[in-house]
């Protein structure tokens, strides 16, 4: 059984705009927090996708993956996801290409499935998810000079590209089409279990059961992402959870979240069906003290087996993330 201790631990973030900063607070904020996570040990930041969340900054991460890889030495810097339905694969290869190129081996490319709704839509169109396992396929190949002669893209040169071949994991929730996939293609697979706890334990062994050995994997590899929010007293965890809490109401709704004021958030009060549903949005998350965050890491673990975790932070202010990261990291020294 995975061990908490010595657990290779990463970041997943969101570039959270909070209440009052500019998308250029925002960013450099971002980047910023990667130089923490690298001082403290973390072993990869990853940017996940979000387009149009007034909120969240993070539309584009090969942009942020560049700043935070150039600011960091030795952190692992990557994608999580890049939402491949939206982007050709040829313009990924050249962009994490030349990632690469800069940055050597430490590019990690965490692609996903999703079309990522309107208005993502309008950077490529819309694209079923039959296209998606083509796509992975057609992205390796560019990297590899894989094509067979049959396919279009088979004089296509990626340059960068070509020979520059991040790490690359298929990151996937409630479906188990990408850990089916990955499993077949013998790639690392992250699981969000932050976004759909309650399937995490039946698409690990879809991913599992589905595994071949490959040119990148010999045995099965999973990461699996939970929300963290640590703080030394429960006090502390409610002010740093409230946000998030109001964030994630509203997109219950449908809305688009503005980011929320720390001092307004503290003063609402949620009504029973409000309590239930985020009641449901915190079971089996790393929310609460660190005892209590140990405890539901250990039970994770245990449930999962994963081979890494990561962390989505998504604490109310960068101070409370920063010490949500030094938390988690000396519960797995």
């Amino acid at each position: 059984m995975t061990e908490l201790k010595n657990i290779p631990i990463s970041v997943l973030d969101l570039a959270l705009r909070e209440h009052g900063q500019s998308n250029a607070d925002a960013v450099h904020a971002a980047v910023e927090n990667a130089q923490v996570a690298e001082r403290l040990g973390y072993a990869r930041y990853w940017f996940a996708a979000h387009h149009g969340l007034p909120n969240s900054t993070a539309s584009q991460p090969p942009i942020l993956i560049g700043a935070a890889a150039n600011a960091t030495t030795t952190l692992r810097v990557g994608s999580g996801p890049v939402l491949l339905p939206i982007y050709s694969p040829l313009a990924v290869a050249e962009q994490f290409g030349t990632l690469t190129a800069l940055y050597g081996n430490r590019i990690d490319l965490g692609l996903g499935r999703s079309s990522g709704g309107f208005p993502a839509r309008a950077i490529r169109g819309p694209r079923g998810a039959a296209s998606h396992s083509q796509d992975v396929l057609d992205l390796l190949g560019l990297f590899q000079g894989g094509l067979p002669p049959d396919n279009p893209m088979s004089q296509v040169v990626a340059v960068p590209g070509y020979g520059d071949t991040p790490e690359t994991w298929l990151l996937g929730s409630t479906s188990g089409y990408s850990a089916q996939l990955a499993g077949e293609l013998g790639l690392p697979f992250a699981y969000a279990h932050h976004f759909a706890p309650e399937r995490t334990e039946e698409i690990l062994d879809v991913y599992r059961g589905a595994f071949r050995p490959s040119w990148c994997l010999e045995e099965p590899h999973v990461m699996v992402t939970t929300i963290l929010v640590a703080a030394d007293n429960p006090e502390s965890v409610r002010a740093e959870s409230m946000t998030s809490d109001i964030t994630h109401l509203a997109l219950l709704k449908g809305e688009r979240p503005e980011p929320v004021n720390v001092d307004e958030a503290l003063a609402r009060r949620f009504s029973a069906q409000e309590e239930r549903a985020l009641a449901k949005h915190h079971a089996r998350q790393a929310i609460g003290t660190p005892d209590e965050v140990e405890a539901q890491l250990r039970t994770l673990l245990a449930s999962t087996g994963a081979d890494e975790l990561m962390f989505q932070l998504v604490a109310s202010t960068a101070a409370g993330r920063v010490r949500s990261l030094e938390i988690a990291k000396h519960l797995t020294m």
